[in-house]
This record gives C-alpha cells, sequence and structure tokens, in this order.
C-alpha cells in the first residue's frame, strides 16, 4: 500500500554560500534591474527583471527572465522571493540564454541588495572577473578601472553583518521546517 505525504522540499545551503566570494565564483552572470513582471505557475515563477547594469558577463539584454521552484501551489525554502518593482543585484546561473532564462545562483542568498554592488565589483577585480563596459547594450570587452576610482564603499560604511543575517535566516528556515513536518 503506498501512501502520499505531501512534504515542504527543503535542501541544505553551506554557510559560505552566503558570502560574496562563493556567490561571484558560482554564478555565469551577475546584474543590477528591477522585479518589472511576475508570472505565478503552480510549481514554479517567472520574474521579469528590467536590466539597469551588468556586473559581470554582460549580454546585450534589457530584460531577463528569472525562474524560482516556488509557485502557486509549491513552495520551496531555498527559492529567492521577489516583489514588483523592486530593485536587486543578481547571482545567475545560466538555464536557456536564447530565451534570456536564468536562476539565481546559490539560491535565496544570491539574490541581494543593491547596496552591495560595490562589495561585489570589489570581489569580481580580486577574482580577474571585473569588466569595464558593462552597462545594459555594451559589449563588455574587458579593461582596467578608471585611474582613482576605486568603486568601493569605505570600511565604516560597510555592512559586514548582512551575510550572517543569511545564515540565521536559514538556520530559522530549516527550523520552521523541520518543526512543521513533525
Amino acid at each position: 500500500m503506498f501512501s502520499l505525504i505531501a512534504s515542504p522540499a527543503a535542501a541544505e545551503l553551506i554557510a559560505e554560500s552566503a558570502e560574496i566570494p562563493y556567490q561571484v565564483s558560482n554564478s555565469d552572470r551577475i546584474a543590477i534591474g528591477t522585479v518589472s513582471d511576475i508570472e505565478p505557475h503552480y510549481d514554479y515563477t517567472i520574474f521579469t527583471i528590467t536590466v539597469e547594469e551588468w556586473l559581470y558577463n554582460p549580454l546585450p539584454a534589457e530584460t531577463i527572465k528569472v525562474r524560482t521552484e516556488t509557485g502557486t501551489g509549491v513552495w520551496t525554502e531555498d527559492q529567492p522571493e521577489f516583489e514588483e518593482n523592486e530593485e536587486v543585484l543578481l547571482m545567475l546561473k545560466d538555464l536557456d540564454l536564447e530565451d534570456r532564462l536564468f536562476k539565481v545562483s546559490v539560491e535565496f542568498p544570491g539574490k541581494r541588495p543593491v547596496s552591495d554592488r560595490d562589495a561585489v565589483i570589489e570581489e569580481l577585480k580580486v577574482q580577474g572577473k571585473w569588466q569595464e563596459g558593462n552597462e545594459t547594450g555594451e559589449d563588455g570587452v574587458e579593461g582596467e578601472p578608471e585611474e582613482g576610482d576605486t568603486g568601493s564603499v569605505p570600511e565604516s560604511e560597510s555592512t559586514p553583518f548582512v551575510n550572517s543575517v543569511w545564515v540565521l535566516v536559514a538556520v530559522i528556515g530549516a527550523v520552521f521546517a523541520i518543526t512543521r513536518v513533525e
């Protein structure tokens, strides 16, 4: 006899997945944009993002689509959530370049606030991935930053606790999922 039991989908994220260096090294592209449309389906959702700036590996596209594995009938705890008109910095993995379809790399930690832009650029430079000409529609030719333009936030203005917050959110989500199953 078979028994069908609905259980929440769960995934385990490693702690370093919340860190910018890990996210940069595990992303095919990085973009900043605004959520302009949301298409919910039963087991997935497609978010249209109007791209304002490509930080890494640019495409000549003004809009892209991001797929999450959460929909109207399915919720997955490690997937990012978006709101219409929300400005986001996204670490992306290619799904279908012809359709400009992506997923957020390293799940919800790969969706970051736009205020992390300078920290991401610094990490791209550290990893040798920084490219000039990253605005939408430009060619993305590699180059060096202009002299005197470091593009970084002074240490006193940075928010180091943000990465810890993501780890805390993951732990709380896991505890919530476990207690819900019991």
